[in-house]
């Protein structure tokens, strides 16, 4: 695992290229926005270790909903490893379109509240770490979601959800991040 000093250069590098598509159009900014949020995506994962046990040969990516990010996951891991695997990315329009192998990380984009719910009551079943950024995912039981405000991605991780799926969150990303605990105020 990469160090809190590695890991606040490597944000700091982030928030540089946030501030800089901020300047282009809206089109460009957008494209970099969501090329950002398919780099963090890997980032995350790294960040987390899953149940002993559950890791197969490949780690599986998986969106589920409208694929914001089209083709860019697969040409950002192709060659990518994440915990030492290779990566597969899917896609589908439902959970239950998922197949019967739940994947590692699934990206959340489905446009309502209801269906949302049932893919992170999937997930925690699962053992699976959940991303989106829908407003108030986290909230909601997913675990991470990504925010936009200002120009900056804020990260907001429920430390309760990722907990119930068995997954241990790192703490150089939760420093990074609002976390959400059932003690918090």
């Amino acid at each position: 695992m990469l160090g809190l000093a590695t890991l606040r250069r490597w944000w700091h590098g982030v928030l540089l290229a946030m501030c800089l598509c901020s300047a282009s159009p809206a089109a460009y900014a957008n494209e970099a926005q969501l090329q950002l949020q398919a780099v963090f995506l890997g980032r995350f994962a790294s960040y987390v270790q899953w149940l002993e046990g559950s890791q197969r040969e490949v780690f599986e990516m998986a969106v589920v909903g409208p694929n914001p990010f089209g083709q860019q996951l697969q040409a950002l891991y192709a060659d990518k490893l994440i915990h030492g695997r290779p990566v597969r990315i899917t896609q589908a329009d439902s959970v239950a379109a998922l197949g019967p192998q739940p994947p590692d990380l699934l990206f959340i984009a489905l446009p309502t509240v209801a269906e949302r719910q049932a893919a992170i009551a999937y997930a925690h079943r699962a053992h699976i770490l959940t991303v989106s950024d829908a407003k108030g995912f986290a909230e909601q039981g997913g675990i991470i979601q990504m925010t936009r405000v200002a120009q900056n991605v804020q990260i907001k991780i429920n430390y309760d959800a990722a907990l119930a799926s068995g997954l241990r969150i790192a703490a150089p990303l939760l420093s990074i991040a609002t976390v959400l605990r059932k003690d918090s105020p």
